[in-house]
């Protein structure tokens, strides 16, 4: 039996229209970008930090992938409780905690391979809990738990005690195994060579010491009978005498070189292109450091004015320069008498109760790390953000008015 002509002339002009609706389907679907899918991981376990100083939440992606362009997100309870936003590679303020503007930044080491660390500064009690690190990719998003337990360094807050005693394991099978780790560190000394792995797992271990040592320190109020075993333990005494031919001429060094005082009118000396020049009132010491734990202990006395730390070989010593760890300084400052400031970039402001009449300087190069102690009562002063060194570090004194104290480097205790 034949189809009708009609019948047939009807069903090929619908079949033009489906062709060309599946065709529109199927380009919308090539054309519509695609998500990369992927795991959000944190870190194996909560991470430990005190009160004034900085903790690092980490979190990184399986696979690997460069995140620059994707959506970054650190909130507490809720998505509208945002720490931190990083979107496309720029800051987003508008949306982040009061409580938290101006404490936070991302550390972009690793971010082209997926991996992405949220620093916290000034770290208060309020920082301690639990956070939630979020990628974002299109409209793919994924997200890990960090725990931050924040203790406070003069054991005086009581929930702290209950916080603490979640990691307490962990924390004294670090301490038993810290004879192992000295003694090896000891034997790598001896070493011509150290292979790579092993160099970058000790240096993992060495941080975890260094951090259970202070913790172990600081929860003990800072004793002075602590703070000597502490110093003498992790860190080696540096001898330091200054160099005369890096002193300003508007400064005066002692025969025995480890005394500094503002000079009454400007010395004539001859150019050296090591000297420090116009209001450059700086002196370096002798001897650099490129590798190790190193400390020394300036006294400053009654001194109204001072500054000690550390600075790079290479900083500009002929004109004037803005005194911060980007032009090569890690220093802090006294002026006025009582006006105690770190040389950060904005500059930090300290809260001393006791003044400081001898002040101990302490460099971790391999860590990155320089502190200021008070080396009477053994107090924390400041610690700089951790960094990376790179050449010689020497230490750098300066004194800016003529007052009856001069400002002298201590010698070693043999």
């Amino acid at each position: 039996m034949g189809v009708p002509r009609a019948q047939m002339k009807m069903a090929s002009s619908l079949a033009f229209p489906l062709l060309d609706l599946l065709a529109c389907l199927v380009l919308v679907q090539l054309l519509t970008p695609c998500s990369a899918q992927f795991a959000v991981i944190g870190p194996p376990g909560p991470i430990l930090a005190l009160v004034g100083e900085y903790a690092d939440l980490p979190c990184h992606l399986s696979p690997e992938m460069n995140v620059e362009a994707m959506e970054l997100r650190w909130v507490r309870s809720s998505l509208s409780q945002v720490v931190y936003m990083y979107v496309y590679g720029v800051e987003v303020e508008q949306q982040q905690m009061a409580e938290y503007r101006g404490r936070t930044s991302i550390l972009r080491d690793g971010i082209t391979e997926g991996k992405a660390t949220l620093r916290i500064c000034n770290v208060r009690a309020s920082d301690s809990g639990n956070y939630q690190c979020y990628f974002q990719d299109g409209n793919f998003l994924e997200g890990a738990l960090v725990e931050l337990k924040v203790a406070d360094p003069f054991w005086r807050t009581w929930p702290w005690i209950a916080a603490f005693s979640g990691t307490l394991p962990v924390l004294l099978l670090i301490h038993a195994g810290m004879g192992f780790f000295l003694w090896r560190q000891k034997k790598e000394k001896e070493r011509e060579q150290v292979e790579k792995d092993l160099e970058g797992r000790a240096r993992v271990e060495l941080q975890h010491e260094l951090k259970w040592r202070k913790i172990q320190y600081m929860a003990h109020g800072g004793k002075s009978q602590a703070y000597a075993e502490w110093k003498m333990a992790l860190f080696q005494p540096a001898d330091v005498i200054l160099d005369l031919d890096t002193a300003n001429p508007n400064l005066r060094v002692s025969e025995d070189q480890r005394s500094l005082q503002w000079a009454k009118t400007q010395q004539i000396l001859p150019y050296d292109p090591k000297r420090f020049y116009r209001q450059h009132y700086c002196v370096l010491g002798c001897e650099s450091f490129m590798s190790g734990r190193h400390f020394w202990e300036v006294e400053v006395g009654d001194r109204k004015q001072w500054f000690v730390g550390v600075c790079r070989e290479n900083v500009e010593r002929k004109y004037d320069v803005f005194i911060a760890p980007r032009n090569g300084f890690w220093t802090i400052r006294l002026s006025s008498g009582n006006d105690y400031v770190a040389l950060t970039d904005p500059r930090t402001k300290l809260k001393i109760d006791n003044p400081p009449q001898r002040v101990g300087v302490f460099l971790d190069y391999e860590t990155g790390e320089v502190s200021f102690y008070n080396a009477k009562d053994g107090s924390h002063i400041y610690t700089f953000p951790h960094t990376s060194f790179s050449g010689p570090l020497f230490p750098v004194f300066s004194v800016w008015t003529l007052e009856t104290t001069p400002l002298t480097i201590c010698r070693v205790l043999t």
